[in-house]
C-alpha cells in the first residue's frame, strides 16, 4: 500500500515535470516562430524596397532615352 503510494505520487510528479517541459518546449517553439516571422517580414521589405528602386532606375533610363532621342 505504501509502495503504491509513493509510486503514484512518482507518477504525479513526472506528470508535472512533463507538462513543464512541453510549456518550456512550446514556448521556446513560438519563440522560434516568431524569430522566423520577424526575418520574413525583414525580407520582404528589402525586396519591396529594391522593386521601388528598380521601378524608379526603369523611369530614369526610359526619360534619358526620350531625352537621347529628341537630340537626334
Amino acid at each position: 500500500m505504501e509502495n503504491q503510494r509513493a509510486l503514484r505520487k512518482e507518477i504525479g510528479e513526472l506528470k508535472a515535470d512533463m507538462e513543464y517541459q512541453i510549456e518550456t518546449e512550446k514556448a521556446e517553439t513560438e519563440a522560434q516562430i516568431s524569430l522566423k516571422e520577424d526575418e520574413i517580414r525583414m525580407k520582404e521589405e528589402s525586396i519591396s524596397l529594391y522593386k521601388d528602386e528598380k521601378k524608379m532606375l526603369k523611369e530614369k533610363l526610359k526619360k534619358l532615352k526620350e531625352k537621347e532621342q529628341d537630340f537626334h
